[in-house]
């Protein structure tokens, strides 16, 4: 081997050969075992750190260099020669060293996604031809090629570590410790292209000087990931599913719909007094003599059976662009925001009362008694906002309006009809001829002196009880126009026909006693 072979084989690959250590004033074994496992160690908390972060794939592309070039550096110099020396060891570490670096690149731009894509595919060749080359060249051509083949493999080297650079600049963008290791990573290259140069001055430093440079890099690794686990992120973190948990928790006791029309973006963010005015669809509903059937259940049945029931009606109401403002007991108040608000309103309402019928068909199946709900709907201004106190706050809305679709509600009950909708909401209506209904009378709010027409839909019933009803209804409606032309006997004498189709008609009971009440009524003189 010629001196100048010589020179590049010692300049180049001295730190890598343990038996050339021994030149060198500083002892290099226990500084390459420290250099792999400080890399090992910031790979490990790099990862960490991505799982922290909640944003695996950024920081694993990280750990992936950190951990795959640690792996390779673990290889280089401390076995003994192959085959008594016929091969060099440090041939085949330095090879797998390149294998594993070039693999390291390669695997971590792939797995960044963002950068080095065509790039990927020169390097994995590289690391197989690398690996390939520096255990067959030593083997065929022996000593003489030894020098060659080490100014090759350092290249490489440097090649690789001036790639890795490109990388973490390409990466400097992203928040991740990749723009705190630039630095470090320049020098990195910087140290793996000054030990090919083959002066005397400077080859007993040149292998020391690779590997301070290693371990700076590996030590700024693992101080720019603590650095990033030091100030707050953007990113997701463990701690934020918590806090996610949280807030989809409250937010099933506050509707998304509630934030939206006061204009909030987070709970956080609602203060009492907060309020808007808005033209919305009222809608009211509780279930037929709960009270009465609650007295036959247990704690836990009640409970079993009011979750069942409203797992039954609540997805209409959400799936007609509705959403429930509140519970309670077995009662919704729902609200229908949208300008078609009167139309999605009624549509749930009559869905609702098909849904009935299925959920009693199981209830008979195993000898519960049938259930039945009333409905009041009414559209008109409310004022939504927040009331209470600083401690105890609740979204909630207010107005007359909300005083009459209850009370529209309560006639329903009273009435034993299950649909009861205002004036307003019947002219607010699109599609109002579609439905089959009937003028129930006049309803009145406590507090105001103008009574509000209120309408019986009749869709969604029973189809023998809809038949009965429209028979019915031709008696009703003459029994209501004779009323009101103050023919109180001809009205009675409807009304009582309208009964005699269907019994259980609480409309047409009320208005027959009205007009017997006023018939029996002595008249002033």
């Amino acid at each position: 081997m010629s001196m100048m072979q010589n020179q590049l084989w010692v300049a180049a690959l001295a730190a890598a050969d343990p038996a050339s250590w021994s030149m060198f004033p500083i002892s290099l074994v226990g500084a390459r075992g420290a250099e792999a496992a400080l890399w090992l160690a910031a790979g490990l908390f790099v990862a960490l750190l991505g799982f922290y972060r909640r944003r695996a794939r950024p920081y694993a592309s990280l750990a992936c260099f950190l951990t795959l070039s640690a792996a390779s550096m673990s290889v280089s110099g401390f076995l003994p020669s192959l085959a008594g020396g016929a091969i060099p060891i440090w041939t085949v570490a330095m090879a797998l060293r390149i294998a594993a670096s070039a693999a390291a690149v390669a695997f971590t731009g792939a797995l960044a996604g963002r950068t080095l894509t065509t790039a990927r595919w020169i390097l994995y060749p590289v690391a197989v031809l690398g690996a390939a080359a520096g255990i067959a060249v030593p083997a065929i051509l022996g000593e003489a090629a030894a020098g060659w083949t080490a100014l090759a493999v350092g290249m490489v080297q440097a090649g690789l570590a001036i790639v890795a650079v490109w990388f973490f600049i390409a990466h400097a963008a992203l928040n991740v410790p990749s723009r705190r290791v630039v630095p470090a990573a320049a020098i990195r290259a910087l140290a793996a292209l000054v030990i090919l140069v083959p002066l005397p001055v400077i080859r007993p430093y040149a292998s020391a000087a690779s590997v301070a440079a290693e371990i700076l890099f590996a030590a700024t690794a693992i101080l720019a990931a603590m650095m990033e686990l030091s100030h707050p992120s953007a990113e997701e973190t463990i701690l934020d599913d918590r806090a996610v948990a949280l807030t989809a928790s409250i937010r099933k006791f506050i509707p998304n719909e509630f934030l939206s029309y006061l204009q909030k973006k987070d709970i956080l963010d609602l203060n009492l007094g907060d309020h808007i005015k808005k033209d919305m669809t009222i809608f009211f509903s509780d279930i037929r003599a709960f009270t009465e059937l609650s007295e036959i259940l247990t704690p836990e049945e009640s409970f079993a059976f009011v979750n069942s029931y409203l797992s039954r009606v609540v997805p209409v109401i959400t799936g007609h662009r509705g959403f429930v403002d509140k519970y309670m007991g077995d009662g919704i108040m729902a609200l229908f925001p949208e300008d078609t608000g009167a139309d999605d309103a009624v549509e749930s309402a009559v869905e609702m009362q098909k849904k009935m019928q299925v959920y009693n068909g199981h209830r008979a199946k195993v000898g519960y008694r049938s259930v039945s709900m009333g409905i009041g709907i009414h559209t008109g201004p409310l004022m939504m906002g927040v009331v209470g106190v600083s401690d105890r706050m609740e979204g909630t809305v207010i107005s007359d309006s909300v005083n009459l679709a209850s009370r529209l509600q309560a006639i329903a009950k009273a009435f034993n009809i299950p649909l009861v909708i205002s004036e307003d909401t019947f002219r607010s209506m699109s599609e109002a001829g579609k439905y089959k209904y009937r003028f129930i009378g006049k309803a009145l709010v406590k507090g105001k002196d103008k009574a509000v027409s209120a309408f019986e839909i009749f869709d969604g019933l029973p189809d023998e009880l809809f038949e009965r009803k429209m028979r019915s209804n031709t008696f009703f409606e003459q029994g209501m126009l004779a009323f009101y032309q103050k023919d109180i006997s001809g009205g009675a004498f409807y009304f009582k026909r309208a009964l005699e189709e269907v019994p259980e008609d609480g409309a047409a009971r009320f208005w027959l006693e009205t007009c017997l009440r006023k018939t029996m009524a002595p008249r002033a003189t």
